[in-house]
């Protein structure tokens, strides 16, 4: 029976009874053992204790004794501290005295030691003739113009100093002089063992500024002739390819310079940089935008090539190596104008593609039409990908650029549709006579509404463009974009993010609403040439109805009014109207419905200002322009006969069924004009007609009285 379980800190009691009770089926047994068990443990724990307090006088006899040790020493510490006190007390002076004579020391050890260099300066001099003379060995030559240089920083105070240095310097350029041809043989054969003497040779000197420059002059050579052996092709093919090279010259000189240069880092750099400075590209970029058909494309080439050269470098170079800020610099210097510009290149290159647009007056309208239309979706394509393409080029720097040039671009494809309607109207609505046109009207009437319909799919194309976009700029999330860092002020930068921040939190909702807006003057313009081409034949019909003699016939002996011909042809041909709109109805066109809803109906008369622009609306809006036009021909007839009024009252009874058929309401002067003839003459000025308008009253009274 395993017992040790109680000594364990997650004793379980019952656990332990029930494993115990399957051993050993006796209880009486098992609690006997336990009590034995407990019985011994209590024993041991007596013995225990009791040699535990036969054992404390001893312990605290100990104590007492380390006590009293520990105090004897805090005493005798105490002691040497005075002690040490007296000693530095006592021995101050001789200290001082002390450091004074090690500084004497160290000054008299200076001074012989300048004085042994100002000694050396003749036997330098000397030997150094002798090393000139012989030329062989170089490297003990510009050890001993080191010597002569650390010898001259103790004659500053001579009256021969200057003479001195000027000796120096000239032995020194001589030494330079002597061995510039080898350095520049050694660097042009990449000898790396003769390149590492002569670079000792001139830091002795103090010169390695002046090495360097040896270094990038023999490599501008080299530069020269990757540019020269990359500069037959186009622009935008060899300029990569140049880039490329140089970047693997610098890899390659990079673990060429690391066993000669302290500095190899920041010396292939400033190498990179010349020569990228020496290539002298700006003509080539200048030239390149210049002959580019579109600038805006040349501007996206440019960019495109420069970020994965910039890419390149990022991996290649530490941004916080020394010289690095002036070598992006120096990469972007060509180019920089014209990237900060790209919103002017965007609105030349929309410019010159606006041009190729045609909106042209052909022989047929529906030509016309057909070419305005495929005009219209040539317009959104151009510039639908160009937020985005900002985006990603700039980082949306020049965003309210772009979007300055979008507003540009269509407005003046919304002049060209104004004076292409403008020239419609002219060519199909001229006057009460008609059209001038020998094209059938109905086609013209389908062409002009077809027309309505390509310009509400375009303000849809702009509305989707819009909304597209704006996702976009709720996606994009800027980055540490080399290029628009160091081409873009941290102004600009500031004002293009606040900009695109105000997009994302939902303060600015429209960034194309003023393109959106504009787009309703050609709508309305376009509507009105809709309505204007069924007036012209509406007039047509009226022309000189005023002045039958139908309107002053006598009374013969049976008379019974019937509408006259100038009535129903009308009326017919109101009745048609419905027909010519159902193919745009029936095929549930957006585009007609979008341009019908931003209609201004309440500009026409008899409109409503709550009107919802529909096909209803403009049916209504014809109907009121016709009906108003019809009064207008009946308050210019001179004079009513008695069967004259009758029959004017017959046709404007039919004139209401037409509109009753077209489930259009007739206007109250029309209403007001029928209650009118149908009174007797003399009541038209009566109580009967004191709600009618007093010039409609003057009016029908005088032309029916005046043939009394």
């Amino acid at each position: 029976m395993d017992f040790s379980k109680f000594s364990d800190p997650a004793f379980n009691m019952k656990e332990w009874v029930n494993k115990a009770l399957e051993t050993e089926q006796n209880t009486n047994a098992l609690v006997m053992k336990l009590q034995l068990i407990m019985q011994e443990v209590n024993t041991s724990l007596e013995s225990t204790t009791l040699a535990l307090l036969n054992d404390i006088p001893r312990v605290m006899a100990e104590i007492n004794a380390l006590n009293s040790e520990t105090q004897l020493l805090k005493n005798q510490m105490n002691l040497v501290k005075s002690d040490i006190n007296k000693v530095v007390k006592d021995t101050s002076d001789s200290m001082a005295t002390v450091v004074k004579l090690d500084k004497v020391k160290d000054r008299m050890s200076c001074t012989i030691q300048k004085l042994k260099q100002a000694d050396n300066w003749s036997l330098l001099n000397d030997e150094v003739d002798q090393l000139f003379e012989d030329q062989e060995d170089l490297l003990s030559l510009s050890e001993k113009l080191f010597e002569m240089r650390m010898a001259l920083g103790a004659l500053t105070n001579l009256p021969d100093y200057e003479d001195r240095l000027s000796r120096y310097n000239n032995l020194a350029n001589k030494l330079e002089a002597t061995i510039s041809p080898k350095l520049i043989a050694a660097l042009s054969s990449h000898d790396k063992e003769e390149v590492r003497t002569y670079y000792k040779i001139f830091q002795d000197m103090n010169r390695g500024d002046e090495f360097n420059n040896y270094y990038y002059r023999t490599h501008r050579t080299s530069t020269n002739k990757i540019l020269s052996s990359t500069r037959e092709n186009s622009f935008e093919t060899w300029i990569p390819v140049f880039y490329s090279k140089l970047l693997e010259v610098y890899l390659n000189e990079r673990q060429w310079c690391k066993d000669i240069f302290d500095n190899y880092n920041t010396v292939v750099v400033i190498l990179l940089t010349h020569s990228i400075s020496n290539a002298d590209l700006e003509h080539d970029v200048n030239n390149f935008i210049a002959d580019s058909s579109s600038p805006h494309d040349g501007v996206v080439t440019i960019i495109s090539i420069l970020k994965k050269f910039l890419v390149s470098i990022d991996r290649e170079i530490l941004s916080t190596s020394d010289g690095y800020d002036q070598l992006i610099k120096v990469i972007i210097n060509p180019y920089q104008k014209h990237i900060r510009s790209y919103g002017d290149k965007l609105k030349t290159s929309l410019l010159r593609y606006i041009n190729t647009l045609p909106t042209r007056l052909k022989r047929s309208s529906a030509d016309t039409v057909r070419e305005v239309e495929g005009s219209c979706k040539k317009l959104t394509s151009r510039v639908y990908d160009a937020i985005v393409t900002c985006l990603t080029l700039t980082n949306g720097n020049v965003m309210l650029d772009v979007l300055a040039a979008m507003e540009f671009y269509f407005g003046l494809f919304y002049e060209k549709l104004s004076s292409l309607i403008k020239d419609m109207s002219s060519q199909y609505c001229i006057d009460k006579t008609g059209s001038k046109n020998s094209e059938d009207h109905w086609i013209i009437f389908q062409s002009c509404f077809k027309l309505l319909q390509v310009l509400g799919d375009l303000y849809i194309d702009i509305g989707n463009m819009e909304k597209n976009s704006i996702s976009d700029i709720m996606e994009y999330v800027p980055t540490q974009d080399t290029l628009c860092t160091y081409t873009f002020t941290e102004t600009e930068n500031t004002k293009s993010l606040h900009y695109l921040q105000e997009i994302k939190s939902g303060e600015c909702t429209g960034i194309l609403s003023k393109t959106l807006t504009a787009l309703l003057t050609p709508i309305n313009s376009c509507n009105k040439l809709c309505v204007d081409l069924v007036l012209c034949n509406v007039k047509s019909y009226l022309h000189s109805v005023h002045l039958s003699e139908e309107w002053v016939k006598k009374e013969g002996p049976v008379f019974t009014p019937s509408p006259l011909t100038y009535i129903t042809t009308l009326g017919d041909y109101l009745l048609l109207l419905p027909q010519q709109l159902e193919p745009f109805v029936a095929e549930e066109s957006h585009g007609i419905d979008t341009a019908l809803s931003l209609v201004n109906f309440n500009e026409f008369t008899g409109m409503s200002e709550d009107v919802e622009g529909d096909a209803f609306a403009w049916l209504t809006c014809v109907c009121q322009s016709t009906l108003f036009t019809l009064v207008e021909m009946i308050l210019r007839i001179p004079r009513l006969s008695p069967v004259g009024c009758k029959q004017l009252a017959a046709d404007v009874s039919y004139i209401s069924n037409v509109m009753a058929a077209l489930e259009v309401a007739l206007s109250r002067d029309l209403i007001d004009i029928a209650k009118l003839l149908a009174v007797p003459p003399e009541m038209c000025m009566s109580e009967e007609t004191k709600e009618i308008p007093k010039y409609l009253c003057s009016k029908i009274s005088a032309m029916r009285n005046a043939s009394l």
